[in-house]
């Protein structure tokens, strides 16, 4: 993860560069390591990496990415994350939970002092606590894990992919260029 690309953008979004003012994001806007990329009401983007992992962020999301430890932090909202296989992975940081995954496509929601969702909808994640303190959870296909953050973390339960697949604005399209079977099967 280092460095990513604007692919789409619903309605707005925002580039934070560091030290720089915020500015509109843009069709093939970059996104590097210290840009956090927010969205508005209603809004989605997708970034593109160049490994060909893909993030579709949904509305009124904080979304940065660190390339030294291929992870990306969710301060808040939704991320459709997919991770190809072979590519080292990724973890997903919220204040709450650490998510490391592997070859996999997940939905991860963040809410800060209200709650935590992951949805697996391919692959394979370790959930724990990012203070370390408490036991690690694995999540597995059609799993999804939910809790609130400061609790302890709880156990994943199976989820209807097909139902949520209908209902998740972020799984649309699914099957970027260039990607084969990129739809989870049922």
């Amino acid at each position: 993860l280092k460095q990513g690309r604007v692919t789409e953008i619903s309605h707005n979004g925002k580039m934070l560069p560091g030290q720089a003012a915020p500015r509109p994001a843009v069709v093939n806007d970059e996104v590097r390591p210290g840009t956090a990329v927010h969205t508005g009401d209603e809004s989605r983007t997708e970034l593109t990496f160049a490994d060909l992992t893909i993030a579709r962020l949904g509305a009124n999301t904080i979304f940065s990415f660190n390339e030294a430890q291929r992870s990306i932090d969710l301060s808040s909202g939704a991320v459709l994350l997919r991770v190809p296989k072979n590519s080292g992975g990724a973890k997903i940081n919220t204040a709450a939970v650490t998510a490391a995954i592997t070859g996999t496509t997940m939905l991860a929601e963040y809410h800060a002092n209200k709650v935590y969702k992951f949805v697996m909808l391919e692959g394979t994640a370790t959930i724990c606590p990012a203070h370390g303190s408490g036991e690690c959870v694995h999540l597995g296909p059609e799993q999804m894990l939910t809790g609130v953050p400061g609790k302890a973390v709880g156990q994943p339960v199976t989820v209807d992919l097909k139902g949520l697949g209908r209902r998740s604005q972020l799984s649309e399209r699914l099957r970027p260029a260039g990607w084969r079977d990129a739809t989870p099967r049922h």
